[in-house]
């Protein structure tokens, strides 16, 4: 119970800075609030290297307003074997972007969406980005859970499953790229599915894709692109390909 109390709390505070950021962003630069949306059909769900699931529609829905944005994101198998549903609130300081995500997915002892307890299959998350200079786009991130049932390390204690990525986006020939790598520092078997290993590499990708305006369909775009994905911890490859709509 005390956790669950201290979880709440600690909610509401980021969630109430975040509020309070947004808040000040309007009031000083007076910007209207944009909606933009669209889908993804992948032929596998990969999420930070790790397999999820087989192929998958994945909608997902913004609200911007300065620089505060609001984002719904899912996915859904073929079978409806497996569902995700993530909400993160986003706040961005120059070449800086800070992030609070509602991480919810199924396969849990208990799925129900609304379960806050200790069986709650939701995680809470914070990040932060950071693109270096324009001239130099690399982008440094970190993400750490800070409450969730199911955040755990191969002895069951609270993980605060932590990840670092270093990713670095660029172009050949009109075709958009980007490489990273991802690290897990230490051990959160229940998120990474890492067993009883500490400090590893869970990420190594080569994104590749390209999108076109749909003429006659004012902001429409669609989109194709790879994704080739290795996992040295798990020694396991993925080869995603997907076709993106967005509006």
């Amino acid at each position: 119970m005390k956790t669950d109390k201290s979880m709440k709390r600690w909610l509401f505070i980021l969630i109430a800075a975040l509020a309070i950021f947004l808040t000040a962003d309007l009031c000083a630069r007076e910007r209207g609030v944009k909606f933009s949306g669209g889908t993804d059909l992948v032929s596998t769900y990969v999420w930070r290297g790790v397999y999820e699931s087989g192929p998958a529609f994945q909608p997902v829905l913004t609200l911007a307003a300065g620089n505060f944005s609001a984002t719904a994101w899912g996915s859904v198998d073929f079978d409806n074997n497996y569902k995700e549903m993530d909400l993160t609130l986003a706040y961005r300081l120059g070449p800086v972007t800070l992030s609070l995500a509602d991480l919810y997915w199924t396969g849990h002892a208990d799925d129900r969406y609304w379960v806050v307890d200790n069986r709650s299959p939701h995680r809470i998350e914070v990040g932060a980005s950071w693109v270096v200079s324009q001239q130099v786009p690399l982008t440094l991130s970190w993400y750490t859970v800070l409450f969730g049932a199911a955040d755990r390390n191969d002895k069951g204690e609270r993980a605060y499953a932590s990840y670092f990525e270093a990713a670095y986006p660029f172009a050949v020939k009109g075709v958009d790229l980007k490489a990273g790598i991802g690290i897990v520092p230490w051990n959160a078997a229940a998120t990474y599915y890492s067993g009883s290993r500490n400090f590893y590499v869970q990420n190594v990708f080569l994104n590749a894709g390209k999108a076109w305006s749909i003429r006659g369909a004012d902001g429409m775009r669609i989109g194709i692109f790879t994704q080739l994905i290795w996992d040295p911890a798990l020694e396991d490859v993925n080869f995603v390909g997907g076709v993106s709509f967005r509006m």
